[in-house]
């Protein structure tokens, strides 16, 4: 077999490989989205989701929603913007707090 055909191959392989890997991880991703939201609501009830994969905590004070993170196992990280930092080490997943508006997004 030529090199070029070798690296074809390769290249085409490689392609596939990740392709596969990229639909587990949206997959992944969206399903780990709707686990978050289940847990957040079961303290915090009258949440909403928005578009783009955010969520309306607004009827609760921040006090309330930081409550609730921590009861889920996240950590106050540091303050980004206007935004608030949680990371729990378990699940190694980032949540942020918009301020004042308390919309909650896995996105900083």
């Amino acid at each position: 077999m030529s090199k070029n055909k070798y690296n074809m191959l390769v290249e085409e392989i490689t392609n596939r490989v990740m392709e596969k890997l990229m639909e587990k991880l949206e997959v992944s991703e969206g399903n780990g989205f709707d686990t978050i939201f289940q847990e957040l609501k079961t303290g915090l009830e009258k949440i909403s989701i928005l578009p783009d994969n955010k969520i309306d905590a607004s009827y609760y004070t921040e006090k309330q929603i930081v409550d609730v993170l921590k009861n889920m196992g996240y950590e106050y990280k540091k303050a980004m913007g206007n935004k608030l930092h949680f990371f729990n080490k378990e699940t190694s997943i980032s949540l942020y707090v918009t301020q004042p508006k308390n919309v909650i997004s896995l996105v900083p």
